[in-house]
């Protein structure tokens, strides 16, 4: 809050009206079988300073940082006060009050993961103000009747925009793994050191919703970074498990990622290198630098750096501080991994190209380039995620480099033979994607198919391929269509309508 230039605070007593609180002093009762003191407290962050409670509701939705609830209990078998972050309703981390800018978002900060929550303050005994926080839910756990695995759920859950079901707290999960603090507790005999892999699968699956999962130490060759990223580019949130130096693992949820356009390992890693060499393209989570966690241990809006949990082999590196696995939640439906989306761009790009080159068909100079780029050199980058329909149809009403625009009779050919959802693999150069965040080629592909099996299958399973100045579709023999487009040059990277404000470099 601070950093965000908070001016004042409310501060309210809401023992014993909150249900939630209760069931949070219900658990704590029954696993220590006795009374427990305890007060909660909420609290209301506002950037721009009043005289009185009664001006609160004159200001713009826009001043209202966070509203956030801490509870304090005394345990009884020490008698020492204990204090956490129940809930925390936190705006989407921004500079205010810039000297000559005014409020302005943070630089290369991508939160994929947020949404709009509803908040009240009182402003006296009978009277409260309603507002609005566009931003994301913390939480932490007592370490006693909760533990990461509950603060990493509720975090997850409740930044989704999930119908009908409203903020949900540790005592929810509590109730689906069958955890009662009396036969089945957590910390001590009879008792549960943590959630398994199943039950924190069991949680996502009560409240409607389909996982993906990937353990990395299983499969080594996946470098979890590009992993997540995919799923976070879909704006799908991830929990992210890694080692520590205890007997348990940590988990955090992650929610957004930075990007540095001037990373210099990219670019430079397939020349010295003979690791660059391995594909023959940069996924562009190679210019992530950070992934944006909540940790219920240190606080929200965290940036990860992605080479801290990378494998190595080093002895200097702590060999515990390592991911584990991760669970991406997923819309119903998706079964298609995301890396075979992006690998069957390859392969079937760099095929149908090598075609119309190798038979003199007519081929557009960007579509050479991307033939002639050298992966030892200058590897092309694909950036792949799921995009539903409406919001690549909402994308279709930029210009190109040159100042084209797709015709009307383009977008409509572009639209009318997608599914509601698949995968887009964005092809384009280096110097396209970090100086113009432009792309050359869209390569749209099924999403709803099992796993391949054969690798001569997927070129069964894309759908349709935008290249500058053509629009090839796959019909139901396996043959191409081909229609002109009016777009003949790189075309701006597909950015979510509505999606906050951000500042790129």
């Amino acid at each position: 809050m601070r950093k965000m230039d908070v001016k004042i605070c409310v501060i309210e007593d809401i023992m014993p009206s909150d249900k939630d609180i209760n069931d949070e002093l219900i658990a704590l009762t029954t696993y220590y079988d006795q009374e427990i003191e305890m007060v909660a407290y909420e609290f209301t962050f506002i950037s721009q300073e009043v005289a009185s409670l009664e001006e609160i509701p004159q200001l713009k939705e826009d001043k209202f940082l966070s509203s956030a609830v801490i509870i304090n209990f005394k345990k009884p078998d020490d008698g020492k006060w204990r204090s956490y972050l129940f809930s925390a309703i936190v705006t989407i981390p921004k500079i205010t009050n810039h000297s000559k800018f005014g409020t302005m978002p943070l630089l290369n900060n991508y939160l994929h993961i947020y949404k709009t929550f509803p908040c009240v303050v009182s402003i006296s005994e009978k009277k409260i103000h309603e507002f609005n926080i566009t931003g994301t839910f913390f939480c932490q756990q007592n370490s006693i009747t909760s533990v990461c695995a509950h603060a990493s759920l509720c975090m997850t859950i409740n930044n989704m925009n999930l119908q009908k079901v409203g903020i949900i707290s540790p005592e929810h999960i509590n109730k689906i793994v069958g955890i009662n603090h009396k036969d089945i507790r957590l910390g001590s005999p009879p008792s549960k050191e943590g959630l398994t892999k199943e039950e924190i699968v069991a949680v996502l699956q009560q409240y409607g919703l389909s996982i993906t999962w990937k353990d990395f130490f299983e499969n080594p060759n996946i470098e979890y970074n590009d992993y997540i990223y995919k799923y976070l580019e879909s704006r799908c949130p991830v929990l992210l498990v890694f080692s520590t130096s205890g007997t348990s693992a940590h988990i955090v949820p992650v929610l957004g990622h930075t990007l540095n356009s001037d990373m210099w390992r990219p670019e430079a890693e397939p020349a010295y290198s003979s690791m660059g060499n391995r594909l023959n393209y940069k996924p562009a989570s190679a210019w992530i630098d950070h992934f944006i966690i909540h940790d219920d241990n240190f606080g929200m809006y965290f940036c990860l750096p992605v080479e801290a949990l990378k494998r190595v082999t080093l002895p200097k590196y702590d060999p515990t501080f390592r991911a584990i696995f991760a669970v991406a939640v997923i819309p119903s439906g998706v079964t298609t991994p995301a890396w075979e989306a992006e690998w069957a761009s390859v392969v079937v790009i760099k095929d149908m190209l090598n075609y119309y080159l190798d038979n003199k068909l007519p081929l557009d100079d960007w579509s050479k380039r991307i033939i002639a780029s050298d992966p030892a050199r200058r590897p092309i980058v694909i950036r792949t995620f799921l995009v539903n329909k409406d919001d690549y149809a909402k994308s279709l009403t930029k210009k190109d480099f040159e100042g084209n625009k797709f015709s009307e009779q383009d977008k409509e050919n572009l639209i009318k033979d997608l599914p509601f959802r698949f995968w887009l693999s964005e092809i384009t150069l280096p110097d396209l994607y970090t100086a113009n965040k432009t792309k050359l080629i869209d390569f749209f592909y099924d999403c709803s198919l099992p796993p391949l099996e054969s690798t001569e299958d997927i070129f069964k399973r894309w759908i349709q391929i935008r290249v500058p100045s053509v629009l090839i579709k796959r019909d139901v023999n396996g043959s191409s269509l081909i229609s002109p487009m009016t777009v003949k040059s790189h075309y701006p990277l597909l950015r979510y309508e509505g999606e906050q404000e951000l500042l790129d470099w």
